[in-house]
């Protein structure tokens, strides 16, 4: 990749300044251009141009190793001399505000690349030969924070707004690390936001400021946790209030209180489907009763990754592909299917940026009936297949049929969500391959 000649050369520049200037000086006026500086702008800018939402600055024996993570795969970068390591990873310190002597425990921090307006969060971990520093691109707020842009099809976008339109309630948000729940947590509040309207978040961490709403970050060494910040907040007469996460029983009952005493409260959950909101919460201790009567609605989204639109191409699966098996009744003979060839564009993987796949639950009348007597686990699936519920696997055969992902990323992503890994003999093969 261009990326390579260019760190390639901006390392060397490093050292000639480390032998003109000696290793005391050379990160005197850092905030000023200087081949640091100059190294990380490099990096943080061909990350954004790549889509790469995490880098990771990892220190071996003889070298610090620095990938991206892109579309959910990380790709290694480059290698940098361990000569010039420690002045790369003080000079985001330093920029982060962090403790540049402290080599010892865990810091996290956050600073602004100004070049693209994006908010970097970081995270430095002590490891063997030194400390690894993961940088978080957070996003360019303008294109975060549009409802209309995190994937959903037309029905499930209509369904999702009504939903956060209400006045009260409690709605969960759910799927794995890394599969945007944030990201449409922001979304919607971003939506939401109005002058005649009091929004109040509670996270850890702040990740993206948003004007005009009060965040509160967690402060667990100051004695603000979760539930300590979730009570004062219901003094600040909110209308609105986010809860970054739930995780224990104290919580999740404040929350489902919240949402029954005129608020709307917007929340994520670890769960596999958005069916199995209502068990995890009666496992955590809520009353059944309750959350049948407080719950607007559960979303759940994993995410996956786009055909490269440059490269992309059409192909015509076989009866006995993985392709066939997995479409199902929606599979026939002669059908046009899509994948990606791999281009520059794509540093030839065939793939370019991310989907959400996403399910919305709006539990009906019998739903409520069900989770009022802790009868979700069968019962629930069954009542939700009654209605124009599309689950995961049926938004996600949607977007391959639409030629925008491929059944393979599908096919992986989904599962341990469902069923899906069991293929007879004689659908063993992928025409895409």
């Amino acid at each position: 990749m261009e990326i390579e000649k260019d760190l390639e050369q901006l390392s060397l520049k490093i050292m000639r300044n480390l032998q003109l200037q000696g290793k005391h000086n050379i990160l005197q006026g850092y905030r000023n251009k200087s081949p640091v500086a100059d190294f990380i702008d490099c990096l943080l800018e061909n990350a954004y141009k790549l889509q790469a939402s995490d880098i990771h600055l990892e220190p071996q024996e003889k070298y610090l190793q620095i990938r991206y993570r892109i579309d959910g795969k990380l790709i290694l970068i480059y290698k940098v001399s361990n000569k010039i390591s420690n002045f790369l990873i003080s000079y985001l310190k330093l920029i982060s505000n962090l403790d540049i002597a402290e080599k010892r425990l865990p810091q996290d921090g956050k600073f602004i690349f100004s070049a693209q307006n994006i908010d970097i969060r970081i995270s430095t971990i002590p490891v063997l030969f030194g400390e690894k520093v993961v940088l978080r691109l957070l996003g360019n707020k303008e294109n975060l924070l549009n409802l209309n842009q995190m994937g959903f099809s037309k029905m499930n976008l209509k369904y999702f707004k009504d939903m956060i339109s209400a006045s009260s309630g409690l709605i969960v948000i759910t799927g794995p690390v890394n599969s945007g729940k944030s990201t449409l947590l922001y979304a919607s509040l971003n939506y939401l936001n109005r002058l005649d309207t009091n929004i109040i978040t509670i996270e850890d961490p702040v990740e993206l400021n948003l004007e005009g709403i009060n965040q509160m970050q967690v402060n667990q060494k100051a004695g603000m946790d979760y539930a300590v910040a979730l009570r004062a907040s219901l003094r600040q007469d909110p209308d609105i209030v986010m809860i970054g996460e739930i995780r224990d029983e104290m919580v999740a009952k404040q929350a489902i209180t919240t949402a029954l005493t005129g608020h709307l409260v917007l929340t994520t959950l670890h769960t596999k489907n958005a069916l199995g909101v209502p068990a995890r919460l009666i496992d955590l201790g809520v009353s059944p009763v309750m959350l049948s009567i407080a719950l607007l609605g559960m979303t759940s989204q994993r995410l996956v990754r786009k055909i490269c639109p440059k490269c992309k191409v059409s192909y015509k699966p076989s009866e006995n592909s993985l392709e066939a098996f997995f479409l199902g009744k929606d599979f026939y003979l002669g059908m046009d299917l899509y994948k990606g060839e791999g281009c520059k564009y794509c540093n030839y993987t065939g793939f370019l940026g991310q989907i959400a796949l996403q399910e919305i639950l709006r539990p009906t009348e019998k739903m409520r009936y069900l989770i009022s007597r802790d009868d979700v686990d069968v019962n629930l699936k069954r009542e939700a297949r009654l209605t124009d519920f599309k689950s995961l696997l049926d938004d996600g055969k949607m977007k391959v049929l639409q030629g925008i992902t491929t059944v393979q990323e599908v096919w992986k992503t989904l599962n341990g969500v469902y069923q899906i890994n069991e293929v007879p003999r004689n659908f063993t093969r992928s025409d895409s391959m």
